[in-house]
């Protein structure tokens, strides 16, 4: 394999030297469209083949600098899987009366048709605007005749007025990336800091320039009755610092199962403005701390403004107060009020969208709109509660202090010493429970008083998953018994949203089609709607062939079904952490009747196991007595993110956990 590989690279390399591939856009090569795999990825169903961009900064008197962004791709779609990257997502920043624009959109579909190239141009059908939000709007450049071998060529621009603002530059994708060219020229009195991510290394080369700008203007004569506007023309002079990245051969880097948001690992370069000087003018700061950055957004009138309605906290608290009602159960209905009297429409968010007052009207919100007004309730109701601002898993992980760094909020809780989150948005919600969304290791709680700290948004308490089965086993291999699953914490909201729309005659029918030979019987959920309790799922269940005999001797697997019989992690290596959410444990428990007439000769030996810094634990262990055999498993991961250098110990534990599990116990004749 080794060998193949090594080959197809010389071979990539040897054709793409001779051949000088022009990068210009259209002009493609047939050899580019021939191409039906990547010379070094060959399971990839695209691959870019050039990527370019390059930023400016234009000036216009009186407007004064905005940034060009000028894009250019080129990509090789090879197999129908592919296709998806037939239209480039161009995503636009807006704010009040600005909003970046695209322009000078190109491109062609190139084709191989009876031996010939067959090009196909981008129409103005073809790019299309969407509104996403109240921030953002998005282009998307669909290109003609996309299909299986098709080169597709495009360029654009991207105007901005944002002039702090650059766009992070990815140079990794979840395809191939075999050739990439990067230039950014920055005028001296912008001061930018680089930010790099990413396992990847980007080397970049910065450089120092002098640029004239010729630009006119209109001076006055004041002099006598002949005075008059003409117009005159003068340089602006300064220099630019020049960053210049070129790279080659970059590998495609895949979602892969326990990962929080792979982007976090992709390799890029971030410019964030530090500073800004203009001739004649004072110097401004941008540079931020998160404590500048939570003040900031607490002082806005959509957030500490909002909290500031007292009256309006008082009005809904007039209904919810009673008597004889202590503490403690008038914070859970504040929180039960809020989660099921506002329906969340879907948008994140620390801003409020609506106001509270129309959220209370019009009975929904954005995330602000809703926890805002749970922290609003219960600090108003004297507990003691403070907005937390939170980065969602698919925002990432912020590489510096920016406003956009947060686009969630919760509310964090003080009680007997401990803090608390609560999420109002999800209806299933237990009190104390975050959305796997928002556990994004760190937050920022924010107190009325402007002050914040950083607070760890991991749960300490493991979601628990508990399964007791006692059953019998007969000597044709028929199990036949009962089991009870117990679920808690996240454990028990995954499961309630699971099951939240099916019945028991679905829920029964799907077990039955998940399992072979398995018949299941009066099904029953307790607390289901009770969402402070565990979720308890019991039933009655049959199932066939669950014995293998050789000889005289019987063979089984205790754990029969329910336990683990493949290694999720079956990679060689990992580069980046194993996010399994939250620290989770799961314990079975078999109680079984061995068929009469039979005792049992051997059983699996019992093992304890434990990860690195007691990161995780694994117990094994069985017991026979009076024709009974009991056996038990518990798992417990107790973080919730494995670092990738212990990748190999964690592949190790699993492994052992899955052949302890397929290990079987030997019966005989009495």
């Amino acid at each position: 394999m080794k060998l193949k590989l090594s080959i197809s690279f010389i071979l990539f390399v040897i054709v793409t030297t001779a051949q000088e591939i022009n990068y210009k856009l259209g002009k493609v090569s047939e050899a580019e469209i021939l191409q039906e795999e990547h010379p070094i990825e060959k399971e990839a169903e695209a691959a870019i083949l050039y990527k370019k961009e390059r930023v400016e900064y234009e000036f216009t008197p009186n407007k004064g600098f905005k940034s060009v962004r000028y894009c250019h791709y080129r990509i090789k779609i090879y197999n129908k899987d592919g296709l998806d990257w037939g239209t480039i997502e161009v995503p636009l920043y807006k704010s009040n009366n600005e909003e970046e624009t695209v322009y000078e959109v190109k491109g062609y579909s190139y084709n191989l048709m009876d031996g010939k190239i067959e090009e196909t141009k981008l129409k103005k059908d073809g790019i299309l605007k969407e509104n996403v939000n109240k921030y953002r709007n998005k282009v998307s450049i669909v290109m003609p005749a996309v299909k299986e071998g098709t080169v597709i060529d495009v360029e654009y621009k991207v105007g901005s007025e944002f002039i702090g603002n650059l766009d992070t530059f990815v140079m990794q994708y979840g395809i191939p990336l075999d050739k990439v060219e990067i230039k950014v020229e920055i005028p001296e009195y912008f001061v930018f800091k680089r930010h790099g991510k990413g396992y990847h290394p980007i080397n970049v080369r910065q450089t120092k320039e002098n640029r004239k700008i010729p630009y006119s203007y209109k001076s006055g004569n004041d002099v006598g009755f002949s005075a008059r506007n003409q117009r005159s023309t003068g340089y602006l002079e300064f220099f630019e610092n020049k960053y210049v990245i070129e790279t080659s051969n970059i590998p495609s880097l895949r979602n892969t199962d326990y990962t929080d948001n792979i982007d976090n690992y992709r390799s890029a370069i971030k410019f964030e403005l530090a500073s800004v000087q203009f001739p004649d003018s004072p110097y401004k700061n941008y540079s931020l701390s998160w404590a500048d950055v939570a003040k900031t957004i607490y002082k806005s009138s959509d957030f500490g403004g909002e909290l500031s309605k007292k009256r309006l906290f008082e009005e809904v608290l007039l209904n919810l107060k009673g008597e004889g009602k202590d503490d403690n159960q008038l914070m859970l209905e504040i929180f039960d009020y809020v989660k099921n009297e506002i329906t969340w429409n879907g948008y994140y968010g620390y801003y409020c969208e609506n106001g509270l007052k129309n959220t209370l009207k019009e009975k929904t919100g954005n995330v602000a709109d809703i926890n805002l007004l749970l922290v609003g309730l219960l600090k108003e109701a004297g507990f003691k509660v403070d907005p937390v601002l939170v980065s969602t898993k698919s925002n990432g992980l912020p590489l510096y202090p920016t406003n956009d760094g947060f686009n969630y909020v919760i509310a964090g809780l003080s009680l007997d010493g401990k803090l608390i989150y609560l999420d109002a948005t999800e209806k299933l919600n237990g009190f104390g429970l975050l959305p796997s969304r928002a556990m994004n290791w760190y937050g920022r709680l924010v107190k009325e008083d402007l002050t914040s700290k950083e607070v760890s948004l991991v749960p300490k308490k493991l979601a628990k998953e508990v399964t007791f089965l006692q059953a019998k086993l007969s000597v044709n291999g028929l199990l036949e018994g009962k089991i009870r699953n117990q679920y808690f914490d996240n454990t028990a909201l995954y499961y309630r949203k699971k099951y939240k729309d099916s019945d028991v005659v679905e829920v029964m029918e799907e077990m039955e089609e998940n399992n072979t030979d398995f018949s299941v019987d009066n099904l029953k959920f307790n607390n289901k709607n009770k969402y402070n309790k565990a979720l308890v799922k019991s039933f009655e269940f049959s199932k066939e062939n669950q014995l293998e005999t050789i000889g005289d001797k019987l063979f089984f697997k205790p754990f029969f079904f329910m336990g683990l019989t493949q290694n999720p992690f079956i990679e060689e290596a990992r580069e980046y952490p194993v996010d399994f959410i939250y620290p989770n444990s799961k314990k079975i428990t078999v109680l079984l009747d061995i068929p009469e007439g039979y005792t049992v000769e051997s059983v699996p030996e019992n093992v304890a196991l434990a990860l690195p810094d007691q990161m995780g634990l694994f117990s094994y262990t069985t017991e026979f007595a009076n024709g009974k055999l009991k056996c038990q498993i518990q798992q417990n991961i107790n973080v919730h993110m494995v670092p990738a250098q212990l990748y190999p110990s964690l592949k190790e534990f699993y492994g052992t956990m899955v052949q302890k599990q397929l290990e079987q116990v030997v019966l005989v004749k009495a």
